[in-house]
């Protein structure tokens, strides 16, 4: 079967030190059954093999941008997006993976113009024992989501793709303020007025292990939570 390539999709890889796991996370991208894309390769003056990693490939739909100078994650993402190229956006890091068909299941709901984002389940790849498991067991919702997410954020940052012109749209992109909680501030506010449609099955790996944000950061995680809120109920965008 002919797959339609008529979007381009920019992926996105920010990467400090990534040479652990990045091979792997690589090889997951060059996989993919649509062929229309390009990997945006954000290296934030990384001073491992990263760079090594990624020119080993001779792939010519790998960019390798070198940052001017170290900044912000959030910083760093939007300024990967300036330079890309595609209609639509992605993103994977250095220490996850996605299943081939991956942008192939995707693609197709973006017929529909009210469609801004696609998300979907994933994997927990469990490190220590190489063990996976299938994170959401419940349907996934689609639709006007919002109101479903302040209760339950689902969104994993490695499924999704969305519509470069909703996030130009957007009176600010990723805040550089957070350290942790940009990609679900960004999320938030994308869905106060657009869209999402939910894809059930994993389509994306997340590497669980000793070195995840989540676990060296927890107590910023919950302060910069706090800020959110306490931002958002000012502004009343409740």
């Amino acid at each position: 079967m002919t797959i339609p390539e008529n979007h381009l999709v920019s992926i996105i890889m920010n990467c400090y030190n990534g040479e652990k796991f990045l091979q792997e996370a690589l090889e997951s991208i060059q996989a993919q059954t649509y062929n229309n894309w390009e990997l945006i390769f954000w290296d934030n003056q990384s001073t491992d093999n990263s760079s090594a990693i990624l020119k080993r490939f001779n792939e010519p739909r790998f960019r390798y941008y070198y940052a001017e100078e170290h900044r912000n994650l959030y910083d760093s993402r939007n300024l990967a997006i300036q330079v890309s190229n595609g209609d639509l956006v992605a993103f994977l890091d250095t220490d996850d993976t996605w299943v081939p068909q991956k942008l192939e299941i995707q693609l197709p709901y973006f017929d529909d113009s009210k469609v801004a984002l696609v998300y979907g389940n994933y994997w927990i790849h469990e490190q220590k024992n190489n063990k996976y498991k299938k994170l959401y067991r419940k349907t996934l919702p689609s639709g006007n989501i919002l109101r479903y997410l302040l209760k339950s954020y689902v969104v994993g940052l490695l499924t999704i793709i969305f519509r470069r012109d909703v996030y130009n749209g957007l009176e600010k992109q990723f805040d550089p303020r957070f350290s942790i909680t940009g990609d679900f501030d960004f999320i938030i506010r994308l869905a106060f007025s657009n869209d999402f449609v939910a894809v059930q099955q994993p389509i994306a790996s997340y590497r669980w292990h000793e070195n995840n944000d989540s676990k060296l950061y927890f107590e910023k995680h919950i302060d910069e939570l706090e800020l959110w809120y306490e931002e958002m109920y000012a502004n009343k965008n409740f």
